[in-house]
């Protein structure tokens, strides 16, 4: 048997009914991004391996097991970006755009690669957008960025199902003393831990401990200091006004004192838009003051977010919530014989070119076998020519909803379907966030 071609484990086609559910979240994300004032940039969908290496942290669990890494001819290392920031904070400083008014406001779209356990809920592959606020370190901004993560999910209809959670993990030195005191508090307590938290503990990774794996661990994480014991009376006040900004706009959230963010760039303000009764995370983000400074820039703050379009998708569909339709057909035109398809083809592109949603002319079948085709194609109209049409300089105008079929002339063709279906607006490039492209 020769070998049937699949597409590669924790990947997956994007058939052409998942992208109305695409294209409707990119509009709505443009939308809002455009008016709040960001910019789109595209970075590499590969970089140098050590600068996930130097954001991401050495030995963090995406650089130790879910990165695609290669050498290329040179004998140099690439990685896929397994995330996007990265390559964008590298952008910033490249390209001195800390040169221009700050902050710079950008957002972007793109692939990124993980290698991740077959039955986790990340796809190897998966798209990702976000947002990145780079060159100011102000509360407001943390504000900003959480209130337009909630006016997408209300966009896009699934604000409901999600809750907001909040956390600090403090400045760069808050965090290393209550890391200390992490390690300090679980020490002794290995036998209470998971294998897997076991093995993070020797490799101490003392903040993913708090995520815990099963009941025991979910009583040590209750009795284990927290971040807000350690805070800075700086950091203490950072946190304080980035809440008064955040209920200035009326937005409901929880603080979890539990609440961390796997990389090492993370500093003060974390949250997360989680579903809710569930611990799937839809959009992530947060402050990383000193990550520009990391990779040899300036020393600017920055903040931002991310979400999988894939896991938006998914709620959405979950939710059962309709979508606008990209790709839908308006006239198939039928044709029988050579001559008449001939004579039909250029019809079609007229009709085409006029601003219809026209197909057809397909195929050596019969006139019979090509309606069955168009009641496929779900059109509501069906152009039929033939010889007899051709001679008479008509066309039959069949009605795919009543199955009434008209005489019409085909001079009037154009301002006939006008008729029915409405002019076709003008071709435009801009694109409402809500209408067809």
């Amino acid at each position: 048997m020769p070998k049937q071609f699949k597409a590669p484990a924790g990947t997956k086609d994007l058939l052409p009914a998942d992208h109305d559910f695409i294209t409707f979240v990119k509009k709505v994300i443009r939308h809002r991004f455009r008016q709040a004032g960001f910019r789109r940039i595209s970075v590499p969908i590969f970089e140098e391996s050590d600068l996930f290496k130097t954001t991401l942290g050495a030995s963090s669990e995406i650089i130790q097991k879910e990165m695609y890494s290669f050498h290329d001819r040179h004998g140099r290392e690439f990685s896929l970006r397994p995330e996007i920031t990265s390559g964008v904070a590298r952008a910033f400083i490249e390209n001195k755009m800390y040169d221009h008014a700050l902050p710079v406001e950008l957002y972007y779209l793109g692939k990124c690669f993980r290698f991740e356990r077959p039955k986790s809920r990340t796809q190897r592959s998966f798209w990702q957008f976000g947002v990145e606020v780079l060159g100011e370190s102000d509360p407001s901004i943390d504000a900003q960025i959480m209130y337009l993560g909630h006016r997408i999910l209300m966009d896009l209809k699934i604000r409901d199902y999600c809750e907001l959670k909040i956390n600090t993990i403090g400045s760069i030195e808050d965090r290393k003393k209550y890391i200390d005191a992490l390690a300090n508090f679980y020490s002794g307590k290995e036998r209470s831990l998971s294998p897997t938290s076991r093995e993070k503990f020797e490799q101490k990774k003392y903040l993913a401990l708090l995520t815990p794996q099963n009941e025991d661990e979910e009583i040590l994480v209750k009795m284990a200091p927290k971040i807000m014991d350690f805070l800075s009376p700086e950091s203490r006040e950072f946190f304080d006004e980035t809440l008064a900004y955040l209920n200035s706009f009326g937005i409901h959230y929880s603080i979890d004192p539990t609440l961390v963010r796997p990389v090492e760039y993370y500093s003060h303000t974390v949250f997360e838009f989680i579903e809710k009764k569930t611990t799937h995370k839809i959009l992530v983000g947060g402050r990383y003051d000193g990550l520009l400074q990391k990779l040899n820039g300036p020393n600017l703050g920055a903040s931002g977010f991310a979400a999988g379009l894939e896991r938006v998708i998914e709620l959405i569909k979950r939710g059962k919530l309709d979508v606008p339709h990209k790709d839908y057909l308006q006239i198939f035109v039928a044709a029988t014989g050579p001559v008449a398809k001939k004579y039909a083809l250029p019809i079609l592109i007229k009709l085409r070119e006029h601003g219809f949603h026209a197909v057809g002319v397909l195929g050596k079948t019969s006139m019979q076998e090509q309606l069955l085709r168009a009641e496929k194609f779900g059109v509501p109209y069906c152009i039929l020519i033939g010889d007899l049409e051709i001679k008479k300089n008509k066309f039959l105008l069949r009605d795919m909803k009543t199955g009434k079929t008209l005489d019409v002339p085909m001079e009037k063709m154009l301002d006939h379907m006008d008729g029915l279906l409405g002019a076709p607006k003008a071709l435009d490039t801009t694109i409402d966030f809500l209408g067809h492209e």
